[in-house]
């Protein structure tokens, strides 16, 4: 069995709870073969993760950084001897289906199969004729602004918003530039632009699609732009943009594998039968996440493992520590992880200025053996503003550590009686939390040990592994047997 396995700004090029995810699945399911498809922002990526044996070919596409797209990609995707097409045929056989994508966007892909059914269609075209030439064609302009100027709800636009967009759609657009490989199966690893090959591998050829959903992507986009400047028809743009990729996702899914409850939540607010839903929570390995009290430091250690990014929240934790070492002056705080948005961690480290909380809190970086570094803390902190079934948090679990956490995602789910809850963006509350856990020593334990048996029980590496195996074989047992 050949699997492609989507990832989109993750494995193999990013570390973080995801890319963990996928090379943990793959590397352990290696009775199958995969085929991976990273969709990255640009080509100037280095390798964070070598993928194992049993990948059989790695596909990196980029959409942007690039004007040719045979420079880093696999030629033989891309059948590159293409004829330019002429205004006449883009006019003929591309713009019908360019059009109709457009106005299901602008709608948010009310009709999930005509919008479906445009993207085959530019597929198709796109085989036979040269990408390039298409959207640099004034046909394809004016076809995408005449969409746009019309419609009353985007009227008000500037031209300069409208040149953005266009760009927009031309880079996402990429992945329908490539034939991608013969293969028995297609799992994404989020409802998003990622997902567009295996839905068009579902419409052509029929092949199985599972989706697994870590965090909800429309919900962070939501939060993303809240925090985006720009007009309200710009926002609606991009809201409906998202929706409309999500619910293909959804739509053309066979199944979806949400790592928590409170994703099904979403899923069904957007129409998903529960009976298509199955939750299979992450899972760890006890041997290697284990605790090793011997490794506590002597001093008060707070260790928060993440990203650094804005839905990370780490001015939450600094804002926290505040009152923390308030009550307890020699406490001090690791953040473990890497710095990926540049201007987030500089909004940070502004704030530790502000706060005087030099050398109470410190960036170390990516680590390369977080078992240490949860075993080094007193206790294990998670300051979200969206999660989803953290990878994080059960490792600290497994370790047998006190968790504080904010109730995101499905944080709640995984602790469960087994670490402080605490709501998000609330720093006051977080830091009263950590306070707690800190002085008493007893509470400790109790969560500690609460925490670890919670975990070889529920979300043991073993059982993780088995479900997503019986997945496999189920979606492609029931495509040979309908045949």
């Amino acid at each position: 069995m050949i699997i492609m396995m989507l990832t989109e700004g993750t494995y193999p090029y990013v570390k973080g709870g995801v890319s963990t995810w996928t090379h943990n699945l793959i590397s352990s399911l290696d009775e199958f073969k995969f085929v991976v498809v990273a969709v990255v922002a640009n080509p100037y990526v280095d390798l964070l993760y070598e993928p194992p044996r049993n990948v059989v070919r790695l596909i990196m596409v980029p959409l942007w950084g690039t004007e040719l797209l045979e420079e880093y990609v696999d030629t033989s995707l891309l059948r590159l001897v293409k004829p330019k097409p002429s205004r006449k045929t883009i006019r003929e056989e591309f713009l019908p289906a360019f059009s109709t994508f457009l106005s299901e966007v602008k709608s948010g892909g009310k009709n999930v199969e005509k919008l479906g059914e445009s993207l085959s269609e530019m597929h198709h075209f796109f085989k036979r004729y040269n990408y390039k030439t298409v959207f640099k064609s004034e046909e394809v302009w004016e076809a995408f602004s005449r969409q746009l100027v019309e419609d009353p709800l985007y009227a008000s636009l500037k031209t300069s918003s409208l040149i953005r967009f266009g760009r927009l759609i031309q880079h996402l657009f990429r992945v329908l530039a490539y034939d991608f490989p013969e293969v028995d199966l297609c799992h994404s690893s989020v409802a998003s632009f990622c997902g567009i090959p295996a839905i068009v591998l579902k419409m052509e050829r029929g092949v199985p699609y599972l989706l697994t959903e870590h965090g909800v992507y429309f919900r962070e986009r939501i939060l993303d732009l809240v925090k985006e400047s720009g007009t309200l028809a710009e926002r609606f743009f991009w809201l409906n943009l998202y929706r409309a990729v999500v619910r293909l996702n959804y739509h053309y899914a066979d199944k979806i594998l949400p790592v928590c409850g409170f994703n099904v939540r979403w899923e069904v607010e957007f129409g998903i039968a529960k009976e298509k839903i199955e939750i299979i929570y992450n899972g760890v390995d006890v041997e290697r996440f284990r605790p090793r009290p011997e490794l506590e430091e002597e001093k008060p250690l707070i260790v928060v493992m993440g990203r650094v990014n804005k839905l990370k929240d780490m001015v939450n934790v600094i804002e926290a520590m505040e009152y923390v070492v308030g009550e307890i002056p020699d406490a001090r705080c690791e953040i473990i992880g890497p710095i990926e948005d540049k201007a987030y961690h500089e909004v940070c480290l502004k704030r530790l200025g502000e706060l005087g909380l030099e050398g109470k809190v410190v960036f170390k970086g990516p680590s390369e053996s977080p078992e240490f570094d949860y075993n080094r803390a007193r206790v294990v902190a998670q300051p979200s503003i969206s999660e989803g079934f953290p990878f994080t948090v059960v490792e600290a679990m497994a370790c047998g550590k006190p968790v504080v956490a904010t109730d995101v995602g499905g944080v709640r789910e995984a602790l469960e009686g087994c670490g402080i809850i605490v709501p998000a963006r609330d720093p006051k509350r977080l830091g009263e939390a950590l306070i707690q856990v800190l002085i008493d020593e007893k509470l400790r334990r109790e969560l500690g040990e609460k925490a670890r048996r919670r975990v070889v029980e529920l979300f043991s590496y073993q059982r993780f592994l088995t479900e997503y195996r019986r997945v496999y074989l189920e979606a492609v047992s029931k495509r040979k047997l309908e045949a």
